[in-house]
């Protein structure tokens, strides 16, 4: 109701989420009002007082952050009402409904920032919303609700907030609905008959999740710095085993333990230890990847305290609910990820299949973003074919359809080099360079091929191929 009151006085917040919700003398309170802006304004990508979160944000919100033609969005009511819905389904379940998808994009992306890129670029896209399967399970009604009236992917069609309120669930105030008991219903039958004794909710204890409002910090200071000891590989905890943790030799900052990995990983104290004040970081791995169990040790309690909270926080995703900020920086990064990231994995629509029909298909392996060509470990293998309009097309599993890696121009404009056999884990292996884009570079990709025949099968398809001979 606060929200519909602040629609009919002609302002749209754009970032309702349950960290906006605040308890005020018993009563709750929506805060962050002075980033509202009038309803029907155009809001710019470059308009940086504007701040949003990405779970919360409607598909058409994404689609303006995401597509190069969106410069502009009209706000509308409807964004709220988007958020309105996941908010109450996150207080039904207690976490974040699409909080195990970002962290399926987590795990492909290199920071939070491209996380929510990438998750955004998802959400865009999608037709309906991927609502829990338990929220139905536990009330049908309000899944009916909230799945027909506010998680409604076509804006078009998507309820206002006073259409909602008309809706039969609440217009029922706790009694039956559709001819279903209410659980309101059945305590009364319950407890009907029972002198003296009046309805009341089961006793249930909740753990109470602190939940900071967290900024977007991927491209900003650490969020905590120190010194950590870190046992040996093959150490015994118990051993005298650590090195210091602060890395000297290559005078530059490494990353141990990337935020992907770090996800859903177990922070523990370690009992007993060398150092008294140790903790042991584990975390199974996907298929490309070795399992994580790593031991370190704090200088101090106090120390102790702060890295287990911050790693603990990170696994648990609470940067989830970071706000996004509109701005110069964002434009900049955005554009970054539509030619370096989103490009990499457009989609092969029906209609234009004939097109990007196979004339020369093969196994190639791939370096995986930010490897080693000379690990085994960071090479994997996909289906890749050069298609009939000259683009390099590939079977995503993740998505179980057809993604265009580089399109006909990219081809065409593309500079190919073999690698060295010396330089790389596998023999046939090469490297396809992009020319920038304005002040944008590409990292080259880096591929392999099975065989010195498969090469020459591919060079055959395309003259620019010949360069690989």
């Amino acid at each position: 109701m606060v929200v519909a009151g602040l629609h009919a006085k002609g302002f749209v917040h754009l970032d309702l989420k349950p960290e906006n919700l605040m308890m005020f003398n018993g009563r709750l309170k929506l805060i962050d009002v002075d980033g509202c802006v009038r309803a029907g304004s155009d809001v710019s990508i470059q308009d940086s007082s504007i701040s949003f979160s990405p779970c919360y944000c409607a598909p058409e919100w994404a689609r303006f952050l995401t597509e190069e033609s969106e410069s502009k969005i009209v706000a509308r009511p409807h964004l709220d009402v988007w958020s309105i819905g996941m908010t109450l389904c996150e207080l039904a379940i207690l976490d974040p409904i699409l909080k195990p998808t970002y962290a399926n994009f987590l795990r492909n992306g290199h920071s939070h920032r491209e996380a929510g890129f990438l998750f955004m670029d998802w959400l865009g896209s999608i037709k309906k919303a991927p609502l829990p399967k338990h929220i139905e399970g536990h009330d049908p009604e309000f899944f009916r609700m909230v799945t027909e009236n506010l998680l409604v992917c076509d804006f078009r069609v998507r309820k206002t907030l006073c259409q909602c309120m008309d809706d039969v669930y609440f217009q029922n105030d706790g009694s039956s609905v559709l001819g279903r008991p209410s659980a309101k219903d059945k305590l009364e039958r319950e407890n009907s008959g029972k002198v003296g004794h009046s309805p009341h909710l089961p006793e249930e204890v909740i753990e109470r999740k602190v939940r900071n409002r967290v900024e977007d910090l991927s491209s900003k200071a650490p969020v905590h710095k120190g010194t950590l000891w870190k046992l040996n590989t093959n150490g015994g905890i118990e051993d005298e085993r650590y090195v210091g943790g602060v890395q000297r030799l290559e005078n530059r900052r490494l990353v141990l333990i990337d935020a992907s990995r770090l996800v859903a990983a177990k922070i523990e104290a370690c009992e007993p230890s060398a150092y008294e004040f140790s903790f042991r970081i584990t975390a199974t791995s996907d298929e490309h990847e070795s399992d994580i169990n790593l031991v370190f040790a704090a200088e101090s309690a106090e120390e102790y305290q702060k890295w287990t909270s911050r790693l603990t926080s990170a696994a648990n995703m609470d940067g989830i609910m970071q706000t996004m900020r509109l701005g110069g920086e964002m434009a900049a990064e955005l554009k970054t990820f539509r030619l370096t990231v989103k490009n990499r994995r457009m989609k092969v629509v029906d209609d234009e299949k004939d097109q990007f029909a196979a004339i020369f298909k093969a196994k190639l392996w791939k370096v995986k973003a930010e490897g080693d060509r000379s690990k085994e470990g960071d090479w994997f293998e996909r289906e890749m074919w050069i298609s009939k309009n000259g683009s390099l097309v590939y079977w995503s599993k993740k998505e179980d359809r057809d993604l265009v890696y580089y399109t006909s121009d990219d081809m065409a404009r593309a500079r190919f080099t073999l690698i060295p056999k010396d330089a790389a884990f596998k023999p046939w292996a090469f490297q396809v360079h992009l020319p920038p884009n304005g002040d944008v570079e590409f990292a080259p990709g880096e591929f392999a091929a099975e065989t010195e025949a498969c090469v020459v099968g591919l060079a055959g398809c395309c003259s620019w191929w010949l360069l690989l001979i």
